[in-house]
């Protein structure tokens, strides 16, 4: 029998183009060498047959090579899945869905007898369907018999979006560890930090109330502690001690789970929907008894009746619904909070806590220590705005009395910027996060914050940014100048594309650029030109007045501090640098679009008639 020749002669790379077809054909080329072999030249042979077999399972397990080999390497991952299962072996809990959170206004009519009160966990609105809730006992203290503003409320609370739902009753195991997995439903969005655990011991018959923790291997043996964790399948996993670290179920006990359910982004609301609703108290014949066993006997929770003399309403629309870590976002997070164990002792590990922690409240955030704030934002404060004293600037002072002590060396500054998107300049203010949202931040960082430090949630300056152009030998710039200046685009002769078509994708090219611009970072204006000539079919791009004969080609910026705009205003054709207590941001993104004018490039003497 002739020897078949074994000696290949591949190029080392030639397994990437090895497909089920590719395969076929080699093997058929193979045995067409030898004159025993007849059968792989007819498709409905038997060998023909095994070689299509054959062909095909290689290809398959090639596919599962290729994928385990990228996914089971951390900068290689690109499925959820793998990556999810890669962190776990640091204990990284990835962060999934978190809800949109309510600001609000309280007011207690003089029905309501001056006196301290509770507002039992998991109390709701329902508005239109959409619904809003408490997610923990809340105490206000209501001070006069007649009508008052509960601002011990407001200033403290939030209202998170979604209602309470029960979980079926769990008995537990006694097993090390014991793992109880959350299956809600496929379409049902869990709140991240919405899961609470209540426990019926199987040998005292009462329920107990058991907190949730970063890590069970920080805990104490006697700890009523579990973890949550997002899995692989983007299923909540409750996990429990094992007597040594964290307690331990006993087998028998019965385990009551309690998860916010959200609407997604369908819950974001409006200002001024929540006004005159009704606070609805959460009773379920399950949680009545188990709420009887743990509240404590000597709070006075307030009664249905009761609410109904409380008014509710909000001036400000939720924050945005955060749809949970990408891939790419656990890449970026992963090391740094293995990196802080738990502890946050650096500018970046408060700044990678609350990003990934306030996601749904929290846009961008920037950590400075005291040094780099004296030298910064409060030089600002003294030498450009001119004021006498840094608490002048009335953000200042808020922050400084609500959540700061006297002693001011030891601060760590946080400047946040909010997740709701900026519309309008009609009210510069709306952008701050509000004295709750700041409340629930602080109290998260206090936790884990070193001994000797003190936080302050910032409010950054604000900067609005618009199109403008001047001359600085006849005119003084002030803000009004680009209530008479236009972004002229002039579409190329050879174009097929509509005046429309252009002018809506050169305005969705600068707002997406204000959008994802970061608190401190830099005004490119080279990078908004180049995304506006990208678009092609441009010729050339000016700013112009309306108001008089000057042009000035290229694109031109007024920027400018809309509550001190006559001590901060800048004038730029070239980009300018922000410091890290400014947030730049399109001046009335809303109406921006009437200031972007289309003309055809052979139409140049007669504007009017080629204009868009």
């Amino acid at each position: 029998m002739p020897q078949i020749q074994s000696d290949f002669n591949l190029p080392r790379n030639s397994y990437v183009s090895f497909d089920a077809t590719s395969l076929k054909a080699l093997i058929k080329n193979r045995l067409d060498q030898n004159s025993s072999f007849t059968g792989q030249d007819y498709e409905s042979s038997n060998m023909s047959a095994m070689i299509d077999v054959i062909a095909y399972s290689y290809h398959t397990l090639l596919f599962y090579l290729n994928q385990t080999a990228t996914e089971s390497m951390f900068s290689e991952a690109e499925l959820y899945e793998n990556m999810n299962r890669i962190v776990k072996t640091i204990d990284y809990k990835p962060i999934g869905f978190q809800t949109s959170v309510l600001t609000f206004e309280s007011t207690g009519d003089a029905t309501l007898p001056a006196n301290t009160y509770t507002i039992p966990r998991y109390s709701f609105f329902n508005v239109g369907g959409i619904y809003y809730s408490f997610n923990s006992d809340v105490t206000f203290t209501k001070t006069i018999d007649a009508n008052e503003s509960l601002t011990d409320l407001q200033a403290k609370q939030l209202l998170y979006q979604g209602i309470y739902r029960e979980y079926p009753l769990v008995t537990a195991l006694g097993e090390d560890f014991e793992t109880i997995v959350i299956l809600p439903g496929d379409d049902v969005v869990i709140d991240h930090f919405g899961v609470d655990v209540y426990v019926k011991g199987a040998d005292t018959g009462k329920w107990s109330q058991w907190d949730r923790t970063t890590s069970l291997y920080l805990e104490k043996s006697v700890s009523k502690k579990y973890e949550v964790r997002l899995n692989e399948n983007k299923r909540y996993e409750l996990k429990f001690g094992n007597g040594n670290t964290g307690k331990r179920l006993t087998a028998g006990d019965i385990v009551a789970v309690y998860y916010l359910e959200s609407a997604g982004s369908q819950g974001e609301i409006g200002p001024n929907i929540l006004d005159r609703s009704r606070l609805t108290k959460y009773n379920t014949v399950q949680f009545q008894s188990v709420f009887d066993e743990i509240r404590d006997a000597n709070i006075k929770y307030i009664t249905q009746v009761q609410m109904a003399a409380i008014e509710f309403s909000n001036s400000n629309g939720s924050s945005q619904y955060y749809e949970g870590e990408t891939v790419d976002d656990i890449r970026k997070n992963a090391p740094k909070l293995f990196g802080t164990q738990h502890r946050l002792v650096t500018k970046d590990d408060y700044a990678s806590y609350i990003k990934q922690n306030y996601s749904n409240m929290v846009k961008d955030v920037k950590v400075v220590n005291n040094w780099d704030y004296i030298d910064g934002h409060m030089k600002y404060n003294l030498e450009t705005l001119k004021l006498s004293k840094n608490n002048e600037d009335p953000r200042t002072l808020l922050n400084q009395v609500n959540f700061a002590d006297s002693c001011d060396f030891n601060n760590i500054y946080c400047y946040v910027i909010p997740r709701i998107k900026q519309t309008t300049s009609s009210n510069p203010r709306a952008n701050y996060l509000t004295p709750s949202q700041k409340s629930n931040i602080l109290s998260g960082l206090r936790e884990r914050k070193t001994l000797g430090t003190e936080i302050i949630v910032s409010d950054p300056a604000f900067l609005a940014v618009d199109i403008g152009t001047y001359n600085p030998n006849t005119e003084t710039l002030t803000k009004e100048i680009s209530d008479v200046t236009q972004l002229k685009i002039v579409r190329s002769n050879t174009s097929s594309k509509s005046f429309e078509s252009i002018k809506t994708q050169v305005i969705n090219s600068i707002k997406t650029y204000f959008d994802e611009i970061e608190l401190g970072e830099a005004i490119n204006i080279s990078t908004v030109l180049n995304s506006i000539l990208d678009i092609g079919d441009i010729s050339s791009i000016s700013t112009v007045r309306t108001d008089t004969n000057q042009e000035t080609q290229g694109l031109n910026l007024s920027i400018w501090n809309p509550i001190f705009p006559e001590d901060d205003i800048v004038n730029t054709g070239a980009g300018i640098s922000i410091p890290y207590y400014k947030y730049p941001y399109l001046n009335n993104a809303a109406k921006f679009g009437d200031k972007v004018l289309i003309v055809a490039e052979s139409s140049l003497s007669d504007i009017s008639t080629s204009e868009y």
